[in-house]
């Protein structure tokens, strides 16, 4: 996972006259009624917004799989619109957030999804997936309408958003599988909801780390042979493009980034390149 910079919403989606913004005020309407049923959204499924987003995520926000190829990703609500899991009684859930732009984000089914995964590391095959999930450190914290400061629920949300937050102060990786390793609660959490250790996504990492560490062994090795000739300047240009070849693993569209990022930091530190 990766930080992710979010350009301003599109103005369609802000218009007050705008069908985005009607359909939450008849949300809002609906559920003025404390017995009502779920409310039917349509519109954060549009494909407009949903181009949209794909400018912004061009692959999983959570996992970091290119999605295009195969599939056009899910509009998923970071604060789920319809129910909340952990909340008593379950509906509604952050309704007035169903088509603000801060709460969408694009995802691969896995990490959205309700599905059947035998984790990394474990031989039973369970149902995971985030779908309303959301869950608190303190359920007391919890924002139950609209209009309320969100202040104090984010200090006790225990999902990372990486829109807001920055993944490196929750996540590490073991270098001989590329298995994310939490560094913090939150981390622990969010590898657990998003399901960031299910078998497919290990062994993609992994199949990526090896690349990734080869072009590291060639840095070294020219970092080897420059610092004992520095001034072959032969050397320096095959140095500079196997250092432009490592920095391209870690580009912000590039699959498991966070990963290779992590590793990348790492090796610069301890070759005194940093």
């Amino acid at each position: 996972m990766i930080t992710i910079d979010r350009p301003a919403a599109p103005d369609f989606l802000i218009d007050p006259s705008g069908r985005w913004v009607q359909e939450i005020a008849l949300a809002n309407q609906h559920y003025q009624n404390p017995n009502a049923t779920a409310f039917d959204f349509k519109l954060y499924n549009d494909e407009r917004l949903k181009t949209e987003l794909r400018l912004v995520f061009t692959k999983c926000a959570y996992c970091e799989t290119d999605y295009a190829p195969g599939y056009d990703g899910d509009v998923e609500h970071f604060r789920p619109k319809g129910r909340v899991k952990e909340r008593v009684p379950q509906t509604p859930g952050y309704y007035w957030l169903a088509n603000e732009w801060d709460n969408l984000f694009l995802s691969c089914m896995h990490c959205n999804q309700r599905r059947r995964h035998m984790l990394f590391g474990t031989d039973t095959l369970e149902g995971y997936g985030k779908l309303d999930q959301f869950p608190l450190s303190d359920e007391s914290k919890r924002v139950t309408r609209p209009n309320l400061d969100f202040a104090a629920e984010d200090n006790a949300r225990l999902l990372v958003n990486p829109c807001k937050d920055d993944p490196d102060e929750h996540f590490e990786y073991e270098i001989t599988e590329g298995v994310m390793i939490a560094k913090t609660e939150k981390g622990r959490v969010s590898i657990q909801v998003y399901v960031l250790q299910r078998p497919y996504l290990v062994q993609a990492r992994k199949k990526k780390l090896v690349h990734f560490l080869r072009a590291l062994d060639l840095l070294k090795s020219l970092t080897e042979h420059l610092n004992l000739n520095p001034d072959n300047q032969m050397m320096r240009q095959n140095f500079q493009k196997a250092y432009e070849s490592a920095l391209a693993f870690a580009a912000p569209n590039e699959e498991y980034a966070g990963m290779c990022r992590y590793f990348l930091r790492k090796f610069l530190r301890e070759n005194d390149l940093a």
